[in-house]
């Protein structure tokens, strides 16, 4: 254990390194922030590293730990923790991903674990993805925008075409680790989608252009065929499944056509 971290294989070196956070909680609108790190995971076959063990970070009456119980033997109990996972890369970047639950409490003490994570795996750049709700229509172009903590990599954000961040007013554990990381020297860059409110539960359609964006950003060839059927058919099954919710349909031809600025903020 190191610090507030712990890490099951200390030996693990990786070269020009990279982190990807994805996190449960208000930053995780249509799953866009864990959906998009667990697929990763998956495609890459991550190993995993270690944990961030959150009992000082979070309210277990707000969030509690699950239980499995079977013919009355207790299995398993899994309170909310932030796991973490290494990938070698052959070409691109060697990347480590942290897949958990934002903090209730503590966020400093959480924002320094994330940094010393960082430290010891020699992370010079952070990514975090997040989803908010908007009033935006599932038929519309997914809107992904970003902020980051070094003004040279604004040039980066723009070859993307992604929207740069305007916005004062609450936030997230995200922002914590940002502007912690200036005095790191880790460079940071958040990645946020509008997810349409009507949504419930996974919207593969953020989760794709979340991807495309964060794989070009990291120069990482990776195909996403199958993320991009998963939002086609989902596209498909929603649009069936409103047809007989008239107050679904008319909150989305309401909003259809609308020209108003779209937002782009941070949560």
């Amino acid at each position: 254990m190191v610090g507030k971290v712990r890490l099951s294989k200390i030996d693990v070196e990786l070269q020009n390194a990279q982190m990807i956070m994805g996190l449960d909680g208000w930053v995780n609108a249509g799953k866009v922030s864990t959906f998009s790190v667990k697929y990763l995971i998956g495609k890459l076959n991550a190993i995993r590293l270690g944990e961030i063990p959150q009992g000082s970070f979070h309210d277990y009456a707000v969030q509690r730990p699950f239980v499995s119980i079977r013919e009355g033997l207790m299995r398993s109990y899994v309170p909310p923790r932030s796991i973490i996972y290494y990938w070698r890369g052959e070409s691109g970047p060697d990347l480590i991903f942290i897949l958990g639950v934002e903090p209730f409490m503590d966020w400093p003490g959480y924002a320094e674990a994330v940094l010393e994570v960082a430290e010891v795996m020699k992370v010079h750049r952070i990514y975090t993805l997040g989803g908010y709700l908007a009033d935006v229509s599932s038929e519309d172009e997914v809107l992904i925008s970003s902020s980051t903590n070094n003004p040279e990599l604004i040039d980066d954000l723009k070859k993307i075409n992604v929207v740069l961040t305007n916005y004062s007013g609450p936030t997230s554990i995200y922002s914590e680790i940002m502007w912690r990381s200036k005095a790191k020297k880790v460079d940071v860059i958040s990645l946020w989608s509008a997810v349409p409110m009507h949504v419930d539960g996974i919207y593969p359609k953020a989760a794709y252009q979340m991807l495309k964006k964060i794989t070009s950003l990291l120069g990482l060839k990776l195909d996403l065929t199958d993320l991009k059927k998963k939002a086609e058919s989902f596209r498909g099954e929603f649009g069936r499944r409103i047809i007989t919710q008239t107050e679904m349909r008319r909150l989305i031809e309401n909003m259809r056509g609308r020209r108003e600025k779209r937002p782009t903020y941070i949560l």
